[in-house]
């Protein structure tokens, strides 16, 4: 009887820690795609377009923030293609057995999300809705 339960019990702590560690991954993972399309989104409606890399890159570090558990720095890196901006954000979850709970590949407990929103001016957008609301009154009436 005692032998079993010793290894009843080491298994159930070490299910308990994995189950930890692994919702600590998850909230970090949900966590950190949420910072990127924030700071993307309020990137992506610059009055300038010229700006939205800039503001994209001097406000990255104070939206990510000290929100992670059990995580490593967070970094991130801004790119534009176009009419697109997107956010990837990076940070690695801290296991302390790193070698024998690795996840899907040699990387274990990264985590990267890539975040994309579309560039666009509010103010065009408005000044042009309402010209257009104009046209079609004027046609109308």
């Amino acid at each position: 009887m005692t032998l079993e339960a010793s290894f009843i019990i080491t298994w159930t702590v070490f299910l308990f820690v994995l189950l930890i560690y692994l919702s600590f991954y998850s909230y970090d993972k949900c966590v950190l795609f949420q910072d990127a399309y924030a700071v993307c989104f309020r990137g992506s409606v610059q009055k300038e377009e010229g700006q939205v890399v800039p503001y994209i890159d001097a406000h990255m570090q104070k939206q990510f923030g000290k929100k992670y558990f059990g995580v490593g720095r967070v970094t991130g890196t801004v790119d534009r293609n176009g009419n697109i901006t997107s956010v990837t954000g990076e940070c690695q979850v801290k296991v302390p057995v790193w070698q024998l709970f690795t996840m899907y590949n040699k990387a274990g407990w990264k985590i990267r999300t890539r975040a994309k929103a579309q560039i666009m001016n509010p103010t065009k957008l408005i000044r042009r809705s309402r010209m257009a609301s104009n046209v079609i009154s004027g046609i109308v009436e």
